[in-house]
């Protein structure tokens, strides 16, 4: 019994496609929800993906133009809810050449392929934000 060469591209096409499926679905249950309220009293809800690096827990922004992000700004008080649970924190914005690599690294580290298809949706100017628990 022998295997052809269409076969065969399509058993490599199906095992590349279910290892995708599985680093995608992977990174979607690492998403916590951040909870913001900027100078007006309506808070506001968004989906973020998170790491902890070097003794802190960091958000990112994909671009300088999140509406949360200028909410961070008038207001850097935030809530968080990771897995259930809901902590208070200060978000600082580390806008420092250095600390975009380092975070954007472990990002990549803990997202893999899913952080570089994000990548791949347009342009991207990432900004770091610590989150310091108060």
């Amino acid at each position: 019994m022998s295997i052809n060469r269409r076969t065969l591209l399509l058993l490599l096409l199906g095992v590349c496609a279910f290892w995708g499926w599985q680093n995608l679905t992977h990174a979607t249950g690492e998403v916590a929800v951040l909870r913001t309220k900027g100078t007006g009293h309506v808070e506001h809800y968004a989906s973020v993906w998170y790491v902890r690096a070097n003794h802190a827990l960091w958000i990112r922004a994909e671009n300088r133009g999140r509406h949360w992000l200028t909410e961070i700004r008038a207001n850097p008080r935030v809530e968080m809810a990771i897995g259930g649970q809901t902590r208070a924190y200060e978000a600082n914005p580390m806008d420092v050449p250095d600390y975009q690599a380092y975070i954007d690294a472990e990002f990549r580290k803990k997202y893999g392929v899913a952080d570089w298809v994000r990548a791949l949706k347009g342009d991207r100017d990432t900004l770091p934000i610590r989150l310091k628990p108060i």
